[in-house]
């Protein structure tokens, strides 16, 4: 049987009715010509004019073999008329409706012309005299006269008849002449001409993008909520990772302070705060960590000596202390952000810095995560604040959002982002997990052409990232982002690789944070069974 290509007609093809006629010949040449002959089905072409212009075509089906040569063969179905007062073609189908066609031999020829200059310029195209000859089909034709004229002699056809021994017919057209054979070497420079494979590598940062685009696109839809509750003086915002908590807290202390209130946005971690300052920057919004606040309140009411840090388990007091000797320290507006990082004892001054004015503002954001935090409804229930639950995922792919559900239980969440890349999980020995996150980091920046300041290294202790960032100091590397999962709550990376340490089985809660960082690409890297645990949420072994 000869080698076809494709091997199969894919069955989308196959359905197409204005394809009948090559399908026939299709598998009359398939079934017909034995070992050693090479057919390609649908062979498209780009060519020139004389004067450089672009032009294009297609040879219906080249016929090859390392003996006889090479034949193009144009098909046209249906009943065939050509009238030379116009020099028109028509194809007239079944159903008696008549179409204009392309001159079948002048196809055919221009393919063979065409083809065979661009086989010469291939790579160790044989020397020599080569049997290149073309040939036209009617499949749903009796008979062609004998006489078409000087180009179009009754040899150059098949008819009906002919399919059955299709074989023949093209054996004939190959016969006669002194060439010189193709030759095994040939042939596999023809092969590479009209079925070469083709591999082009789509770096991973551009599908990426495109998912951060769609995410991008999809996170103003949440602002909606904000004008729901702009009337609401006192409102506890809950939702689950992804749901774009911060970008509302932000937007939220933006709107507060343009309608000429005196906001603070405060939360506890640090980076967070660095995060959202630059995003605040001239809004007039004042960014600060609850530790930055309250050795600022304390030194300003004379509560602290200058330069006097309080321990974290005073910095409560402190507020409350010096809101209590300076009232106009308080603050019309307040947004919290990651609330439900604070201790109960913590809210009794955060609910004061918000509580000394008539009408004064407090908006807490926090994760609705009940595994975790357990039940705050009732904790912000204390402090007269009205619930108000996200409920879509706006931050993360839906691989990345399936991901993080395996350490969530609270209200359902929708993910509205694209589907996205898989997550990776790359298992590694204990004593490889910073050497495989370096060669993983390699590979994204390297051979992904992801932007090393698109990329966070999280890990559950600063000791691992310390060794890996010695290791990727190279300016190549500048812009990447080395960070404790703790220290990284509330902010997100479009790719995110976890150092999935022992450490982190130990820790949902770390787990959960780690885990929904990522935008468009996460990657796990750890021993079997963290992983194992990180996929299935189930014990360790």
């Amino acid at each position: 049987m000869a080698t076809m290509w494709p091997r199969l007609l894919p069955a989308a093809i196959r359905a197409e009715s204005r394809r009948a006629a090559e399908i026939r010949v299709f598998d009359a040449l398939a079934a017909q010509l034995g070992p050693g002959w090479t057919v390609f089905y649908s062979r498209p072409w780009l060519g020139e004019t004389a004067s450089g212009a672009e032009i294009d075509g297609e040879s219906d089906f080249v016929v090859a073999h390392p003996d006889h040569g090479v034949l193009f063969i144009e098909v046209k179905g249906g009943a065939i008329s050509y009238d030379p007062a116009t020099d028109r073609w028509t194809s007239r189908d079944r159903h008696g409706i008549s179409h204009t066609i392309k001159n079948p031999v002048e196809q055919a020829s221009k393919s063979k012309h065409t083809l065979l200059r661009k086989a010469q310029a291939e790579r160790g195209w044989p020397r020599g005299h080569f049997r290149f000859r073309h040939g036209v089909i009617f499949p749903d034709v009796k008979a062609v006269p004998q006489h078409m004229g000087p180009d179009k002699p009754r040899e150059l056809f098949a008819t009906r008849p002919e399919l059955d021994h299709l074989a023949d017919w093209v054996a004939q057209r190959l016969s006669g002449g002194n060439d010189d054979a193709l030759g095994p070497h040939g042939m596999r420079v023809l092969e590479q001409l009209l079925a070469r494979p083709i591999k082009l590598h789509s770096p991973l940062a551009y599908s990426s993008a495109d998912d951060d685009e769609a995410i991008e696109n999809l996170t103003p839809q949440q602002f909606h909520i904000l004008n729901a509750f702009e009337d609401l003086r006192r409102v506890a915002i809950s939702g689950g990772a992804g749901t774009g908590k911060t970008v509302l807290a932000c937007e939220d202390a933006r709107r507060l302070a343009a309608a000429g209130q005196r906001t603070l946005l405060t939360c506890g971690s640090a980076q967070l705060a660095e995060h959202i300052r630059l995003v605040l920057r001239d809004s007039g919004v004042e960014v600060s960590t609850f530790s930055e606040l309250a050795t600022r309140l304390g030194t300003e009411a004379g509560i602290l000596a200058g330069g006097t840090t309080p321990r974290s388990e005073q910095l409560p007091e402190v507020v409350f202390d010096s809101l209590a000797a300076r009232a106009d320290l308080a603050y019309d507006a307040v947004v919290v952000d990651e609330a439900q990082d604070f201790t109960p004892s913590t809210w009794v001054s955060i609910d004061a810095l918000a509580s000394r004015s008539d009408g004064a503002t407090l908006h807490a954001y926090f994760d609705s995560n009940q595994r975790l935090y357990g039940e705050l409804r009732s904790h912000f229930d204390a402090y007269m604040l009205l619930p108000i639950r996200l409920s879509r995922n706006l931050r993360n792919t839906q691989n990345i959002h399936d991901a993080t559900q395996r350490f969530y239980r609270g209200p359902g969440l929708i993910a509205d982002g694209p589907l996205g890349a898989e997550v990776q999980w790359l298992a590694c020995e204990d004593g490889q997990i910073e050497r495989t996150a370096l060669g993983e980091v390699r590979r994204l920046i390297n051979a992904e052409s992801v932007l090393p300041e698109d990329i966070a290294v999280l890990s559950p202790s600063a000791a691992t990232l310390g060794r890996l960032a010695t290791s990727l100091q190279d300016e190549v590397y500048a812009g990447l982002t080395f960070s404790t999962i703790t220290d990284f709550k509330g902010l997100e990376r479009r790719f995110v690789i976890i150092l999935a340490t022992r450490e982190l089985s130990d820790a949902p809660e770390l787990a959960y944070v780690a885990l929904s960082r990522a935008r468009a690409h996460l990657t796990a890297v750890g021993p079997v069974e963290v992983l194992d645990w990180l996929r299935t949420d189930a014990p360790r072994a």
